[in-house]
């Protein structure tokens, strides 16, 4: 283990503050930045899965995560009309005093990230991004927005599908792919009823309810669209309600009664996107959104992007010679990620054919789901 090494990471979403968190872990220097003036984190709900409380616990941010989300055990899976069909119960990976999954608000996981982060010494600015890249034999000179020119031994690009690093760094990247899917979300109180996933197969859309703490759950909604506008805001639980319209029960009828407030509705159209390997160029690398950006449906793709970040710390933290170091990374990475965005994939393609049944929605998550409780 080395403290000499200096790391820039470009972003400060999940993937960049788990990266600051488990770099401090092991005394390696770190600067943070984020190109958005302050914290304003956009989104409802993510689900942490059993593999990203695995992650989580190995850099010392899973108590904090735990604490300010709602865990279970289990997925429901029910017919449009509420009538169960399955379950699919989620191993516990952290060991009996932890859950096998959490849903936690966005917000609440970025306040949890960075708190850890700055009170572990990780240097943070906002309101700033990367201009330019030159890297030689020993590190990265970069031109950062605010004039100021900085040497690292790394720098790691963790600044979403749009990345400015990728964009600095790479000469081809493919665009990424639309889905033909867009995601609705929603907050309202939690009946005490609603203590694990349930998920609602509809005739053209496919639903569901995730606890997010011991008040509030959020809806989400699956939807078929054939281009990426967007409603107009005021409009956007008018148009939501009556996208459940399909849905009968207690738990939707409760649901489409609580969809009151647009402010409270987040929509947001679905793209896919793998970039090809190696996710390096010298010393620089991507990870998180900015190498593979998926959809929902696995409820991984935060968990794959602090996987990320988990290992390259690791891996940061050693003695390798740059190449060798990256590309163990990509030996341990690369794979794992195509798996969850090209099975997520699969599954919202398998949504938009109604008449493929549930059980096999079921059969291919729990198939994924046990590959991923491997080892990373």
């Amino acid at each position: 283990m080395t403290s000499r090494k200096r790391i820039l990471i470009v972003g400060g979403g999940i993937a960049g503050l788990t990266l600051a968190v488990a770099l401090r872990r092991r005394d390696v220097a770190v600067d943070v930045i984020e190109i958005a003036p302050r914290w304003d984190i956009l989104g409802v709900g993510i689900s942490l899965t059993g593999p990203t409380l695995r992650a989580l616990k190995s850099v010392g941010l899973i108590d904090r995560c735990v604490e300010a989300a709602f865990g279970f055990d289990r997925i429901v899976f029910a017919d449009a009309g509420g009538r169960q069909v399955g379950t699919l119960n989620m191993p516990r990976l952290c060991g009996p005093d932890y859950p096998a999954t959490v849903a936690i608000g966005r917000p609440a996981l970025h306040e949890v990230l960075i708190q850890t982060a700055t009170e572990l010494g990780a240097s943070i600015r906002l309101g700033t991004t990367v201009n330019s890249l030159r890297q030689n034999a020993d590190g990265v000179e970069a031109e950062l927005s605010d004039g100021v020119r900085e040497s690292h031994d790394f720098v790691v690009g963790c600044d979403g599908i749009h990345s400015a690093v990728r964009e600095l760094a790479f000469d081809q990247v493919p665009e990424a792919a639309f889905t033909g899917l867009a995601v609705w979300r929603a907050t309202m109180p939690r009946p005490k009823e609603i203590d694990c996933m349930r998920m609602f197969y509809g005739p053209k859309t496919k639903a569901g309810v995730n606890p997010l703490s011991r008040d509030e759950m959020f809806l989400f909604l699956v939807q078929p669209i054939r281009d990426d506008r967007r409603p107009l805001p005021d409009a956007m639980h008018t148009v939501l309600r009556e996208q459940l319209a399909d849905f009968g029960g207690d738990v939707m009828d409760y649901v489409r009664e609580h969809v009151t407030d647009p402010r409270k509705v987040d929509y947001r159209p679905m793209n896919s996107f793998l970039l090809p390997p190696p996710w390096h160029r010298g010393r620089i690398v991507v990870i998180g959104d900015a190498a593979h950006t998926t959809t929902p449906h696995l409820a991984t793709g935060a968990g794959i992007a602090i996987e990320d970040a988990v290992v390259l710390a690791e891996l940061l933290a050693t003695d390798l010679p740059a190449s060798e170091l990256l590309d163990r990374f990509m030996a341990r990475r690369f794979e794992r990620c195509r798996l969850v965005v090209e099975t997520a994939v699969k599954l919202g393609q398998m949504e938009k054919d109604t008449r493929i049944p549930v059980q096999a929605h079921f059969d291919l998550m729990t198939a994924t789901f046990r590959k991923l409780a491997e080892p990373i």
